[in-house]
């Protein structure tokens, strides 16, 4: 009896040691793959970095080397000049795999507090081509003229936006936070569509952003002025543009009035509680001379 047990105590014993033997091999087996794979995802990472670093660089030197400066379309000396100043950073960052955008930015800029043009910067692989896309928007009352790095201008034609009063809307607020509430209860007023025929057929519903794009207040008082919302076929690339803002009537009583531009080729159409109120054919000649857009060789992927 004896004897059995001290045979199944070294079987026992024997085969532990076995299964410890396999399971360290295969531990370090494990650690060696885990190992090896460590050093390509922190290649990879190091890459992605670098990349998101070089189209940052890119996009805000050029955004920063653009110029725009309000006009009424009369010559000024330099000291005339009534320049808009550039929000230090981009109001939006997004891609667009739809449209072959991999990385692009969203830039404002403003006169005295309210805005005076929005600019992207996209990257663009449509095509298999490697091209930044450059889509300005003029957003102000007055004509615009603009400068961009390597010589390229743009002059306006007409005025960048129009407002229109909003209908039975509630008198804008004196309580800053209320303000900011009935803009959002505004915006949900709004739909648009993309792409729609000349006879009113086709076309695809688009998507108002929730988050406003750019939002602006009374310099002195920082009561809300306003707010800017995107349009979007894809959900993050804004093609159009919906301001609402409180503004004085005839009267030089505040009421809130909407705004809306385009920034895409694409008809828009615009409705206010299901009525449709503005609209943009499709094309690319900007004959309307409110906004521009042109495209630059890319050095990098």
């Amino acid at each position: 009896m004896l004897m059995e047990i001290r045979r199944i105590a070294i079987i026992v014993a024997s085969l532990s040691a076995v299964a410890f033997a396999l399971e360290s091999g295969i531990l370090r087996e494990t650690s060696s793959k885990a190992g090896a794979e460590e050093p390509e995802d922190d290649a990879e990472k190091k890459l992605a970095l670098e990349r998101k670093e070089r189209y940052s660089k890119w996009m805000r030197t050029y955004a920063e080397g653009t110029q725009v400066e309000l006009t009424d379309g009369t010559p000024a000396n330099d000291s005339d000049r009534k320049l808009a100043e550039i929000i230090p950073n981009p109001v939006l960052r997004y891609s667009d795999e739809e449209h072959r955008i991999p990385d692009a930015t969203l830039w404002v800029w403003t006169s005295e507090g309210r805005p005076a043009a929005f600019q992207k910067v996209e990257g663009n692989n449509h095509g298999g081509g490697q091209l930044w896309t450059i889509c300005f928007a003029s957003l102000s009352e007055s004509l615009v003229k603009v400068k961009w790095p390597m010589g390229r201008s743009f002059t306006s034609h007409n005025p960048g936006i129009t407002f229109r009063a909003i209908p039975a809307a509630e008198i804008p607020s004196e309580n800053a936070r209320l303000r900011t509430s009935q803009i959002k209860l505004l915006k949900e007023q709004f739909s648009a569509r993309f792409g729609v025929q000349a006879d009113g057929k086709g076309g695809s519903e688009a998507r108002i952003l929730s988050k406003p794009l750019f939002e602006y207040s009374d310099p002195k008082t920082k009561m809300p002025w306003g707010a800017i919302f995107g349009i979007s076929s894809t959900g993050t690339n804004p093609s159009a543009l919906l301001l609402i803002e409180a503004r004085p009537d005839e009267e030089g009583k505040l009421q809130w009035q909407y705004g809306l531009a385009r920034m895409t080729t694409f008809s828009v159409r615009a409705s206010l509680n299901n009525v449709e109120v503005w609209s943009e054919p499709e094309g690319n000649n900007l004959e309307s001379g409110r906004w521009t857009y042109f495209f630059l060789r890319r050095d990098f992927p």
